[in-house]
């Protein structure tokens, strides 16, 4: 039997959970170094800037490979939402296509500040700002990237509320519309068999 529409919808909205958790999993690491930075509240000092710096020069000589695996497990994130959105609910395809582009926004927040930020930290080219600033900014993208897909988590709890709150609704009004069709087909009138309408006899 071969998986339904609805069915791969549900295990759709499965793995997009697990590729979001996963990414911010891989991402909130950094924050036990970005916080000597951001929420340090006697403000970072120099050696908290250089433990930072090292970290992200080290970060940034990761494995090939497991930047290969991060990119996959993005990308089978970008195709449950494409599996979702093919066929949308029209009352909930705000839902759907919310979570995508959200989901799309935090990867290009990797792209365009994360991944330039790490680059910078071995090229020490930071464009107008100095290396401290530019490693508060790369610790701020972080904490960004995080909140932007914990939105794609809180769409996919919207989406699955909503999902159930329609079909409810919709089996509560196929029901109802079935005991009106069973009312209206016992309320027909009895004939007699010459065809008049029999009484009830008083």
């Amino acid at each position: 039997m071969g998986l339904s529409y609805k069915a791969a919808c549900s295990l759709c909205s499965t793995i997009i959970l697990m590729c979001t958790c996963f990414i911010m999993g891989v991402f909130y690491s950094n924050l036990s170094y970005d916080s000597h930075l951001l929420f340090n509240p006697t403000g970072p000092t120099e050696a908290d800037y250089a433990l930072v710096l090292t970290h992200y020069q080290t970060l940034r000589a990761t494995a090939t490979p497991l930047l290969y695996i991060l990119a996959a497990i993005a990308a089978v994130g970008i195709i449950a939402h494409l599996v979702r959105t093919y066929k949308p609910n029209p009352e909930l395809q705000y839902f759907e296509y919310g979570s995508l582009i959200v989901y799309i926004l935090g990867i290009c927040v990797f792209i365009t500040n994360i991944k330039t930020g790490i680059d910078c930290t071995i090229t020490h080219q930071w464009g107008e700002v100095d290396e401290q600033s530019g490693l508060a900014v790369l610790g701020s993208s972080n904490i960004i990237l995080l909140c932007v897909f914990s939105g794609v988590i809180f769409l996919q709890a919207g989406l699955w509320w909503s999902t159930m709150d329609y079909e409810a609704r919709l089996a509560q009004f196929v029901e109802e519309e079935r005991l009106q069709q069973l009312k209206a087909a016992t309320a027909q009138p009895t004939k007699t068999k010459n065809g008049k309408k029999g009484k009830k006899s008083e």
